[in-house]
């Protein structure tokens, strides 16, 4: 009984004092956002480093998925601020070994995928959003005289993981990549 306790003990310490090869984690280096004629329009740019776990595990042929959350809520100071619209995007790089390229698409059937001949550069195309629409219903009241703002955040989903690897993912920290919700104004523009 004793032994088991003490090896819990001795595993949550070493990972705990496990060093962290990563120190940068994922951030927002900008973004724009403008609402005309119901479309919101998005232009933002994340850096997405991976340390070297990630990087092997991509050399071995196992995909990453990057999630970009995008939610556009009303402005209110005095409460919790309600979402007006929500979108994710996701993104998948993977490396292919026969033609040294790594792979960067979306994950649904038919989104287009490109190729490029450094991590970097895909890692640069996977957090890069290009006047990214989103199209507001009818239902999506808008008001003239109130203020909107754009949270956005970009994450490593550990859940498209295969099934052995994810453990190991959630217990080790290099692995949970986040840049955090962070907050832009959304510029209206009338018609």
């Amino acid at each position: 009984m004793h032994i088991r306790h003490l090896a819990a003990v001795l595993l949550a310490m070493a990972l705990l004092t496990a060093p962290r090869a990563d120190a940068a984690n994922f951030s927002v280096q900008s973004a724009s956002a403008y609402l005309f004629d119901r479309v919101l329009h998005i232009n933002a740019r994340f850096d997405l480093p991976v340390n070297p776990r990630i990087e092997e595990a991509l050399s071995k042929g196992i995909p990453i998925d990057v999630v970009i959350d995008l939610d556009m809520v009303r402005y209110r100071w005095w409460w919790k601020n309600p979402v007006v619209t929500d979108m994710v995007v996701r993104r998948r790089i993977q490396f292919h070994a026969l033609s040294r390229q790594y792979l960067v698409s979306g994950v649904h059937i038919g989104d287009p995928s490109e190729s490029f001949g450094s991590l970097g550069q895909a890692l640069a195309q996977a957090g890069t959003l290009d006047d990214f629409k989103i199209h507001l219903t009818a239902k999506k009241e808008i008001l003239a005289d109130t203020r909107y703002q754009l949270m956005l955040r970009a994450r490593l989903d550990i859940e498209a993981l295969p099934m052995l690897m994810r453990p190991l993912a959630y217990a080790t920290p290099s692995w949970r990549r986040n840049t955090g919700w962070t907050e832009w104004p959304i510029d209206l523009i009338q018609p």
